[in-house]
């Protein structure tokens, strides 16, 4: 039998180590893509993008023996965390891949299920990661997948833009909004490259969730921006004249939270069901 965990067990180190099991970020995409499951029948699963554990172990735990899921990710120490938490909740039905999602280490037709929070639309080519999705999933089987759609964080982007404008570095927003296509698709655009890639869309629903802050400064120093976005913003910038313009976005983004009473920042996104067609 496994291990019956106490009120005592909190006190252990290694369970505080991994206790943390659903990141802040991958949350609200990856409770939807746990409710689109299908928990019916025993699959052969594969999980993109797995990161640090989510979904990939709350699958492999809500479906048991005798389904199997492997998780992959380039990210390596990612997987070494999650190698923590299957050895630690003793879940014996996954096995982990370091490897990108345009080039999947897998036979043909390997798995009866593929999902991804949020990691689709993260590879350096959706198209080619599809591809591979295709070839390594069995025909009539479903790759179910979150997206956050062009609208993330719009409310920030248009005082980033005006910032930018004042600054003089007008000609940027052009950039900014090629860096937003390019990593946030629209669902016409997915259901385009999910039936190019020889699949059938057959369920896009959207939803949306909010993160508040009580100002600029508060967002600019919040951990999930400076690990997700900060960099990106910057980099749009000269690296002359960076201070001067997040100095002013942050000014502008602290005024902005007086008006509104704080920041709201508004993420749309998307739960995709798609059948590999024969």
């Amino acid at each position: 039998m496994k291990r019956i965990f106490s009120y005592t067990d909190f006190n252990d180190p290694e369970l505080a180590a991994n206790y943390d099991e659903l990141p802040l970020w991958s949350a609200p995409f990856g409770l939807r893509l746990l409710e689109a499951i299908d928990y019916s029948k025993p699959v052969k699963a594969l999980d993109i993008g797995s990161g640090s554990g989510f979904p990939l172990l709350e699958l492999a735990q809500r479906f048991g023996n005798p389904s199997h899921f492997t998780g992959i990710d380039p990210w390596n120490e990612g997987l070494e965390r999650t190698k923590s938490k299957i050895r630690f909740y003793q879940i014996n039905n996954v096995d982990l891949v370091c490897a990108s999602a345009e080039k999947m280490p897998f036979k043909n037709e390997s798995f009866n299920l593929i999902t991804s929070n949020n990691g689709l639309n993260n590879v350096s080519s959706i198209k080619e990661a599809l591809l591979e999705c295709n070839r390594v999933l069995i025909n009539d089987c479903l790759l179910v997948f979150t997206a956050n759609l062009p609208g993330t964080m719009s409310s920030f982007y248009e005082t980033y833009k005006i910032v930018l404008s004042e600054s003089g570095l007008e000609e940027l927003n052009s950039d900014v909004d090629k860096h937003i296509d390019g990593k946030r698709k629209s669902t016409e655009e997915i259901k385009r490259l999910t039936e190019e890639t020889g699949f059938r869309l057959v369920s896009s629903e959207l939803f949306s969730f909010r993160i508040g802050f009580a100002n600029g400064t508060a967002l600019l120093n919040h951990h999930l921006i400076r690990l997700y976005f900060l960099h990106s913003w910057l980099s749009f910038i000269p690296a002359v004249k960076r201070n001067i313009v997040m100095n002013l976005l942050e000014e502008r983004l602290n005024e902005n939270a007086l008006s509104t009473k704080g920041l709201i920042l508004e993420i749309p996104y998307c739960v995709y069901q798609a059948i590999k067609d024969n």
